[in-house]
């Protein structure tokens, strides 16, 4: 692990997870975080298992993957993720296990914020952490959109009783126990 100290507040400024952050808060934020590097092909995070930090993309691109549960081995693709975009915040704020994995596609270099570090900042009341949740917040949500948008065009798109029947499983485990 290195320290942040060569990430300039600049390029920071440009990293929209971290849009509203003060120069203090980009300082504290560098305090806390570390920069690591991967090589292509090297994991950064393991479909199924646990860690809790949030990572940012500073240069190179890495892959989402989801390996299939039936057992063949089979590897979907379910994003590529560009410099300043960031992943891992599911486990981040929710503890379980990843539910993908993620790989360097080709030479890495990430910010990494572990949870640890983040709840230190929580009970120090710094700002910067409230700013860095609700970010994280808008992120999350904007990709419920894309894929709300998504699903209701693949379930227009060929109606089918099958389809209809996945698409109301899928439906009741998403929203059980929910009160919309």
């Amino acid at each position: 692990m290195n320290a942040m100290a060569d990430v300039s507040l600049n390029r920071l400024r440009n990293i929209p997870l971290l849009a509203g952050f003060t120069d203090e808060e980009l300082r504290q934020f560098s305090e806390v975080g570390t920069i690591r590097t991967y090589k292509p092909g090297e994991w950064v995070l393991h479909q199924g298992r646990s860690s809790q930090n949030l990572w940012i993309v500073l240069e190179g691109e890495c892959e989402v993957v989801r390996h299939g549960e039936n057992g063949d081995g089979k590897e979907v693709i379910l994003a590529t993720i560009a410099p300043y975009d960031h992943f891992g915040e599911m486990s981040f704020f929710h503890e379980a296990p990843h539910s993908a994995g993620v790989r360097a596609k080709s030479p890495l270099k990430l910010i990494r914020i572990s949870r640890s570090a983040y709840n230190e900042l929580i009970a120090d009341g710094a700002m910067m952490a409230y700013k860095l949740a609700t970010n994280t917040v808008e992120s999350l949500a904007d990709r419920l959109r894309r894929m709300d948008d998504w699903v209701t065009r693949l379930v227009a798109e060929k109606s089918t009783d099958h389809r209809e029947r996945e698409w109301n499983q899928f439906r009741q485990s998403i929203f059980s126990n929910w009160n919309l």
